[in-house]
């Protein structure tokens, strides 16, 4: 089981701050070129473009659950990730986002103890341990991105 974030409080600033690291990623990528985004630096890994999308689907994709408890997603349910194409990325980032914000402050801050499954097992997790999660693989795929714009910058 991920950690229970229990403070919707803190969960917001960790939210907050996503979104200003987003904002300067979907700049520095409006700088670049279609090869540049779709290049993936290092053979077998995914590129800019494919980090991105995955981003913007897995917060869908983690609220889904969420919504869905205490039952698990089925494979029905579960969103697709957007085209590999930067505006359409950077919406999809953003309405997800405004998604699970909203979910945050639509409810009681008790709803962050309440069980739901997760995941491609449906293990048995908290609404705070899925927005752990969600906060943390959005930290580990951010130093994915940061480092491979750097490549692909020449830095």
């Amino acid at each position: 089981m991920y950690p229970t974030l229990e403070s919707r409080a803190d969960i917001l600033k960790m939210l907050d701050e996503m979104t200003g690291a987003r904002k300067q990623i979907l700049e520095a990528c409006g700088r670049l070129g279609r090869e540049q985004l779709n290049d993936p630096v290092y053979a077998g890994t995914w590129s800019v473009l494919q980090n991105l999308a995955h981003l913007a689907w897995a917060e869908v994709f983690m609220l889904a659950w969420i919504k869905k408890r205490p039952g698990p997603l089925s494979a029905e349910e579960r969103p697709s990730e957007p085209a590999l194409d930067l505006p359409a990325i950077a919406k999809a980032l953003d309405e997800g986002h405004a998604a699970a914000i909203a979910f945050l402050k639509a409810n009681p801050e008790a709803v962050l103890k309440e069980p739901c499954k997760y995941g491609r097992h449906a293990a048995p997790q908290t609404v705070g341990g899925v927005f752990f999660h969600l906060i943390e693989h959005e930290i580990q795929h951010r130093a994915f991105i940061t480092h491979k714009l750097m490549k692909v910058q020449g830095k």
